[in-house]
């Protein structure tokens, strides 16, 4: 059996969270489709979609770039996570 590299193993983790924030989003009230719930699933995707964009193009500068992008899509949606726990969403 073939083992994982380490670009398989977090492309995967990054899309376990991503179906994660999709079973807890499904939770939140109606009222909060067009406002938290909706922005939290686009930049839960945002991660994985500029992982997967800067691993495409090959060039590690630009790969970079594009890591730091969707770390920062992370934090943002580690901000609406808790942002939604205190508001009780």
């Amino acid at each position: 059996m073939k083992s994982e590299t380490y670009h398989e193993q977090l492309k995967r983790k990054m899309d376990e969270y991503i179906h994660l924030i999709y079973r807890l989003t499904k939770k939140f009230p109606k009222d909060e489709i067009y406002g938290v719930t909706s922005q939290i699933r686009r930049v839960a995707l945002s991660v994985i979609l500029n992982y997967i964009e800067g691993y495409a193009r090959g060039r590690i500068k630009v790969h970079k770039n594009f890591l730091e992008i969707a770390y920062g899509s992370l934090q943002e949606s580690k901000y609406i996570l808790i942002f939604s726990l205190k508001r009780r969403i």
